[in-house]
């Protein structure tokens, strides 16, 4: 099994189609924001997991073989990263179309993952960083996830 923002990140660069967000692609990459980057920036960080419905014994429940399983539930933090001297368009406009993007191929491939049972895009909220030079607009995103452990 991958690490499942490894997974995450290679959905979203493997199917990334430039001709929806004006043109702009990205790095997209499981590290964290690089301030000297050139070019938009989508990371994919900082997973959270628990097991559903496990009890006080944290399985869910028996696997076929017979032994305990766990479904694990989590999210990943997916943060876009723009700077207005990276794009010739608005930044803000470039953070909506770059969402809008990584919705869609959420949604089109949210069971093309062999490691995990399916992806959800969650939304999530705009931050401008004016306190950055130069100043970073950035969409904090989540993606959801899930996977048997058996």
């Amino acid at each position: 099994m991958n690490d499942p923002k490894v997974s995450i990140k290679d959905i979203i660069k493997n199917n990334w189609n430039a001709s929806n967000t004006s043109s702009i692609t990205p790095r997209i990459h499981t590290g964290w924001f690089d301030i000297k980057a050139t070019t938009p920036q989508i990371t994919v960080t900082d997973t959270s997991e628990v097991v559903e419905g496990g009890g006080v014994t944290a399985y869910t429940g028996i696997s076929t073989n017979g032994t305990p399983a766990k479904l694990w539930v989590g999210t990943a933090a997916v943060n876009i990263w723009v700077t207005r001297e990276a794009v010739s368009i608005n930044p803000k406009q470039c953070l909506f179309e770059m969402r809008k993007e990584i919705e869609r191929i959420i949604k089109a491939k949210y069971d093309d993952v062999s490691d995990l049972d399916y992806l959800s895009w969650k939304g999530g909220f705009e931050q401008v960083e004016s306190d950055q030079s130069p100043v970073v607009y950035r969409f904090i995103g989540e993606v959801g996830y899930a996977y048997l452990d058996s």
